[in-house]
């Protein structure tokens, strides 16, 4: 007996512990904004189906919000612009932090220990008018109601910018952050910030998703983000021997408000979705983490068959061609490229390779290196914006010289934001290191035909960083 009673007090006693310490690496307990309260937090916009006339918003709050509402009104220089506020209610879903529904089974997330239940809620205001600002606002608690955030519906037609970041994933708060708040000083007006996979390191634990929205803060909830599934977005679940296979964080779907596609298998809604942003432009979203790549490579080229935008692009994490060392997705290359190269996709935003680079099929690197304009089919970018950090191997890029593939311009031990800017025909791409130094720019502009030429025109640019001409790196957590 007294041994049994030992046993139950060790037991409590590394429960204990692991609350303290496994949240966040230290004995300081959960910090203040990771735990839920009555008040709105963790608010976060998304580009719906229709951001023209839609804005899809969620926020989260502790489990004694039944239920709330969100008002929307527009944003007029008249200083009680709320008296004409719409008033919404709330779609409410609790969220039990430290276990996950894995095939009908209740399995442990251990990462989460100790932690309870959340409740995560969501609206759309739908019939809005396009390319207008408005200002929104959320509640948890009666009373407890979140500031007015403005914020802009997409322009039918007209110039657009937006924000790419490769993997944020480690160093979330501490080094992350001045990288995505960097990119909102450098472009105010962009339209929304594309996020290409592998936002936390590991995809269940809820301290990682507080960094990622502190990180972020203002940002998420003004500017809509598009969301991307990385490897690290998907985890087994539970201990040994009842331990699942990786599936997607059971923290993805509460958190984001993301696009169906009724086509598209159950496993992949709002992993795998298209947004036609406006005339010009139509994303397209894949799960490079799905065993049904067949599938999102079926979806891909009805998609992008039947779009008529003038600009293409496509995201997803792993990239065609990879610039890390024993990262190459053979398989997914082979579906995916073929399609691509069809439909002359214009620009391909990837991440997973902790590396920088960019380079197309259909370039000459003669021309370029002269400053000279050059036809191309497809522009590939694979993009880091963290703090970790891989060294660069080339070979993904350069086994497929044969084919035109041109590895451009590459970096290592940068962190990087790049804002994409298009007005009608031209294209102008831009790479900015987390202390806004321009490292990478082409220009790319669409004949009539849909022919695109290229140009690196004769901005000042950084010199290649590498590991051996820059700081020393340290790849060692906590960072």
């Amino acid at each position: 007996m007294s041994r049994l009673i030992h046993l139950v007090c060790a037991l409590l006693f590394s429960g204990l512990c692991s609350v303290l310490v496994a949240q966040n690496g230290s004995v300081l307990g959960v910090p203040p904004w990771q735990q839920a309260s009555l008040w709105p937090d963790r608010i976060i916009q998304n580009l719906s189906a229709a951001p023209a006339n839609e804005i899809a918003i969620n926020w989260r709050t502790d489990s004694n919000v039944a239920s709330t509402i969100a008002q929307i009104a527009p944003a007029t220089a008249d200083a009680r612009f709320d008296a004409v506020a719409t008033t919404v209610v709330a779609r409410t879903e609790p969220v039990y932090l430290n276990t996950a529904m894995v095939d009908g089974l209740a399995m442990a997330a251990p990462d989460n220990f100790g932690l309870g239940v959340v409740h995560y809620h969501s609206v759309v205001f739908d019939g809005l008018q396009p390319d207008t600002l408005y200002a929104y606002r959320v509640q948890g608690a009666d009373g407890a109601w979140s500031e007015w955030i403005q914020t802009r519906t997409a322009p039918a037609t007209g110039p657009v910018k937006f924000a790419y970041f490769g993997d944020a994933q480690n160093g979330i708060l501490s080094h992350w952050s001045r990288v995505v708040r960097a990119a909102f000083i450098k472009a105010p007006d962009a339209r929304f910030f594309l996020h290409a996979g592998d936002l936390v390191n590991r995809a269940a634990r809820d301290f990682e998703w507080a960094e990622w929205f502190q990180a972020g803060s203002i940002v998420h909830s003004s500017v809509p983000s598009v969301v991307v599934v990385g490897n690290h977005e998907v985890q087994p679940y539970g201990f040994e021997e009842q331990r699942s296979e990786r599936v997607l964080s059971h923290l993805w779907r509460p958190q984001f408000s993301l696009p169906e596609d009724a086509t598209l298998p159950v496993s992949l809604q709002e992993t795998v979705y298209d947004i036609r942003y406006n005339q010009d432009i139509h994303l397209f979203v894949l799960n490079s983490l799905s065993q049904e790549t067949e599938a999102q490579a079926n979806w891909l080229d009805r998609k992008l068959a039947a779009s008529d935008a003038r600009w293409k692009f496509v995201t997803f994490h792993y990239p065609i061609f990879s610039s890390a060392g024993n990262r190459d997705s053979a398989g997914r290359r082979d579906l995916l490229l073929p399609i691509l190269q069809k439909h002359s996709v214009d620009l391909v935003l990837q991440g997973h390779d902790h590396t920088y680079a960019r380079g197309a099929i259909g370039q000459s690197p003669q021309r370029l290196a002269l400053g000279h304009d050059t036809e191309v089919d497809v522009m590939f970018v694979n993009s880091v914006s963290g703090a970790k950090m891989y060294e660069l191997k080339p070979d993904g890029w350069d086994s497929y010289a044969e084919y035109g593939v041109v590895l451009q311009k590459a970096a290592e031990n940068t962190q990087f934001y790049q804002i994409i800017s298009v007005d009608g025909a031209r294209l102008t791409y831009e790479a900015y290191t987390a202390d806004g130094q321009l490292y990478d720019y082409f220009e790319m502009v669409k004949g009539s035909t849909g022919s695109k030429s290229l140009s690196v025109g004769s901005r000042q640019t950084l010199n290649a960083r590498r590991f051996s001409n820059t700081a020393d790196y340290e790849n060692a957590p906590p960072l």
